[in-house]
């Protein structure tokens, strides 16, 4: 089996600070084989200051592994204490098609805000799909990496770690052979 070593931004990792977004500030990650890996398709990275050019409701293609069932558990019905297994279902590669909600808000230097609304012909991003990418959709440019929701149930907006700045940008390519 081949070795993996998983390396994560050092901007800050995971875990950075209190509340939405802190603790995912340059939340980005790169694993490195030990061995190549041939595949007939590559993701490609940005441009830097690509996810500035984009208009509201830019077309987004979601791809992650996370849950595609919620269990219908009362709030006062969960057991005690957390994890509350709500979250159901076989956990396979999905994709789903979104879109950029543009426009300035707070921390758009740093992160995407995303439409999860699989209603309105959206999909969304879920728990387990953490870390999955967010390309500009009918291509494979990587746009950000999945990082977080706002609220249990998946949906309304949510939130991308933006690959495009410049510094994410050189630390990915420092990985590069």
């Amino acid at each position: 089996m081949a070795k993996t070593t998983g390396h994560s931004s050092p901007d800050n990792p995971y875990g950075g600070g209190k509340g939405l977004p802190a603790f995912a500030y340059r939340d980005v990650g790169v694993v490195v084989l030990d061995e190549p890996v041939v595949m007939t398709e590559y993701a490609a990275l940005p441009e830097a200051g690509l996810v500035g050019t984009l208009r509201n409701k830019s077309p987004v293609d979601f791809v992650g592994y996370g849950v595609q069932d919620q269990a219908k558990i009362p709030g006062h019905d969960l057991p005690q204490p957390p994890p509350y297994y709500r979250w159901t279902g076989s956990r396979v590669r999905l994709y789903a098609p979104s879109e950029v909600i543009s426009g300035q808000f707070v921390h758009a230097a740093e992160f995407l805000r995303l439409a999860l609304n699989p209603g309105g012909d959206s999909g969304g991003t879920c728990f387990g799909d953490s870390g999955g990418p967010d390309l500009l959709a009918g291509t494979t440019t990587i746009l950000g990496v999945n990082s977080y929701v706002t609220n249990i149930n998946c949906a309304g907006v949510g939130y991308s770690q933006r690959i495009d700045i410049p510094a994410v940008l050189e630390w990915i390519e420092g990985f590069l052979p």
